[in-house]
């Protein structure tokens, strides 16, 4: 069984589809960027995947989105949003070897994000004996995030955020460009984001969100000077559900990057359940520029294990937004 879901966007709305989280957020423009990329200037399609494989069983379905995946000439490129697996194996080196693997086997760019299940749930509380999830989040950098360009047999170039000294270690927060909509992956997981587990993950937990603020705040910065019609950004949380304000359990890890995207809004409204939802929900801003903010959420999370989904952008379509199953 598979799942498809289709965006559609244009100019001054933005879309977001959030496999864990994708926010699309439009930018007021009267003219659009010279397209490096033809072929993708007028519309293009990608896959967009994440929590598979969770179980052994599983990895022959994960094997078969890949060659669906595959056999798709029109994606331009395909986005991993986080969760290689259930901790007690995506915090192992053979399992993390078995997705690079397929990632680089894959005919198209392939661009990861990480996820809690990753490396932040590499833990004993999470069932991996003698887990450090620091040392999961170095082994993650060394491994996914080299070069300057995705992984895959054909490779796109990103910007990494690790070109400013001052944050050099986040080789995983990167951009790209094509058609007129920027993209931008953020460093923001589940497990409220690594805050409040124990004192070193604070520290990692500030030093991370330091760095994708200051990401966010460079990613749309680059839109407006690029004339792109849309920034889509794409993290493994859903940020959404979970109160900004300290609750009995602590503060929310989650609540700067809600901070910085309500900093272009006036207002805000949302409805939906959270990570397990299956339907969509909408999160609307009205900025005090003129622009709107569309929110939409649709979790990977609570489809088949042999799933994905397709994103489609169109200059010229109408802003909808279609599931189909």
């Amino acid at each position: 069984m598979s799942s498809t879901v289709r965006m559609l966007t244009r100019a001054r709305s933005i879309c977001v589809a959030v496999a864990a989280l994708a926010f699309v957020t439009a930018l007021a423009t009267k003219s659009q960027v010279a397209q490096s990329q033809p072929s993708f200037a007028q519309a293009f399609s990608f896959a967009l995947i994440g929590d598979l494989g969770y179980y052994p069983q599983h990895e022959s379905w994960v094997d078969n989105v890949f060659a669906d995946i595959n056999k798709d000439a029109s994606l331009a490129f395909v986005v991993h949003v986080g969760d290689l697996s259930r901790p007690v194996h995506a915090c192992t080196d053979e399992l993390l070897a078995r997705r690079l693997a397929q990632f680089n086997a894959s005919v198209h760019p392939v661009v990861f994000t990480p996820g809690d299940n990753d490396w932040t749930d590499c833990h004993e509380k999470q069932g991996v004996k003698d887990g450090d999830p620091l040392a999961r989040l170095a082994k993650l950098r060394s491994m996914f995030f080299q070069g300057e360009q995705s992984l895959g047999k054909r490779t796109i170039p990103l910007v990494r955020q690790s070109t400013d000294p001052a944050f050099a270690k986040f080789r995983e927060n990167v951009r790209w460009d094509m058609g007129s909509v920027t993209f931008v992956t953020l460093h923001v997981v589940g497990s409220n984001n690594n805050l409040g587990r124990a004192p070193e993950s604070d520290l990692e937990y500030a030093e991370r969100d330091k760095a994708n603020l200051a990401w966010l705040q460079q990613g749309f910065a680059h839109a407006r000077a690029n004339n792109s019609r849309a920034v889509m950004i794409l993290q493994q949380a859903n940020i959404f559900p979970n109160p900004p304000a300290p609750t009995a359990k602590g503060p929310s890890g989650f609540a700067d990057t809600l901070a910085l995207l309500v900093t272009f809004s006036e207002s805000t409204t949302r409805s939906g359940k959270g990570h397990r939802e299956e339907r969509p929900a909408f999160l609307r801003l009205k900025t005090s520029s003129g622009l709107r903010l569309l929110v939409h959420r649709t979790t990977i999370g609570s489809m088949p294990p042999s799933s994905r989904m397709i994103t489609t952008s169109s200059p010229s379509a109408p802003e909808s937004s279609r599931q189909m199953l």
